[in-house]
């Protein structure tokens, strides 16, 4: 009898031990596992309601656990027809669905700054009113985030499309691997121009909202400020898989009080371009007095270095409209860049089509945009690890 109560108390205390064994194990585990960030999906909305159903779709076709989707609409002439998009997808049961209208035209500057205040998300992921995600995009951003908080804005690789997104023209991939960069101005040159296209970009909302500015309305560039502010204390992350394609198609820019007189609405002029190249230009010139950075003659050689495509958006325009638009780019300081010189000879000369057809093929042989000059890479995230592992 008594070797039976014995045994007895063994069990139960062994029973106890594997409880809190286990009980430890799940804890560990769940401190282990990252808890992966609220993502706001920020669509600034003017017109083109009939891409919205196909951007939604390839938004809620990815099963995130935890997401919203923030959508300011600007005051435009399509207004009943998106509204009725979202109306629908609402009855559909996304209730995570929260839709803002506007009073008047803010611009596109202006309606990205309302989606920061109104998102309720630890990062927002901007996407363009016909942009799509592509398959598994917010997973790979969730998990990325929640393995580096310390990352404030993230840029990716995307792609480009005319009318059917399951045929990319041109993937745009700006490094090989996904990689960390730290904090200061070296990274905020090396993502200023990488964050001019929205679809797909991603931003620490708090750090956002508190940069807040109203200095560069009209300049269609207010991402771009946004992460040289916010890149100069915090990380960048650059995200090697594609995120999301971009719609080759006509801009609605230039219907907002800010844009007026810059840009035409449905159409980039050579005069546009330049006031979108000077825009930028002004912002480096701003971070250099305002945190006394060197980053406006950086961000001048990294934007002549890569100045081909913003050249070959007017090479189909007449030469001597080309030439105009080659000579002004000059005297905003690209004169003395060879590259700025190289490209505009071969548009000229060889023709747009050749050029492109020229890009294309490096692309597809080097995997990834050639690296020109002396522009930082970040480290490996897939090499940072193997380290980590072989140190152990």
């Amino acid at each position: 009898m008594e070797k039976q109560v014995q045994d007895s108390y063994a069990l139960i205390r062994g029973y106890k031990l594997f409880r809190g064994l286990l009980a430890a194990d799940l804890l560990t585990n769940s401190l282990m596992t990252p808890v992966l960030p609220k993502l706001s999906i920020c669509i600034p909305a003017y017109n083109r309601a009939k891409y919205l159903p196909p951007l939604l779709d390839s938004v809620f076709s990815q099963n995130y656990p935890d997401l919203e989707v923030v959508i300011t609409e600007d005051n435009s002439p399509e207004r009943p027809e998106i509204a009725q998009v979202v109306q629908a997808y609402r009855r559909q049961g996304h209730d995570n669905i929260r839709y803002f209208e506007n009073e008047k035209t803010l611009g596109f500057d202006g309606n990205l700054r309302l989606l920061f205040a109104r998102a309720t998300g630890d990062y927002c992921v901007m996407m363009g009113n016909d942009d799509l995600l592509c398959p598994g995009a917010l997973d790979s951003i969730g998990s990325l985030l929640a393995q580096h908080p310390e990352v404030a804005v993230a840029i990716r690789s995307y792609g480009w499309f005319y009318d059917d997104p399951a045929v990319v023209d041109q993937t745009v991939r700006y490094f090989p691997e996904t990689s960390i960069f730290a904090p200061g101005e070296d990274t905020a040159v090396t993502f200023f121009r990488r964050v001019g296209v929205l679809a797909g970009l991603v931003f620490r909302r708090n750090d956002a909202v508190a940069a807040e500015s109203e200095k560069f309305d009209g300049s269609l560039y207010y991402q771009v400020y946004l992460a040289a502010e916010l890149l100069l204390k915090a990380h960048g992350l650059y995200i090697a898989q594609t995120i999301a394609v971009c719609r080759e198609g006509k801009p609605d820019f230039g219907q907002s009080q800010a844009e007026k007189g810059k840009f035409r609405p449905g159409e980039y002029t050579s005069d546009a371009r330049i006031a979108m190249i000077r825009g930028m230009l002004d912002i480096a010139q701003y971070m250099d007095k305002a945190h006394e950075c060197n980053m406006r003659q950086r961000v001048l050689k990294d934007l002549g270095n890569y100045s081909y495509y913003f050249l070959a958006f007017q090479a189909n325009s007449g030469f001597s409209t080309f030439w105009k638009y080659y000579r002004t780019l000059g005297g905003l300081g690209f004169r003395r860049n060879a590259l700025f010189h190289l490209y505009f000879w071969s548009l000229a000369l060889l023709g747009k089509e050749n050029c492109e057809k020229a890009i294309k093929y490096l692309r597809l042989r080097l995997k990834a945009t050639p690296r020109l000059g002396a522009i930082k890479s970040g480290t490996s995230l897939e090499r940072a690890m193997a380290s980590d592992r072989a140190r152990t």
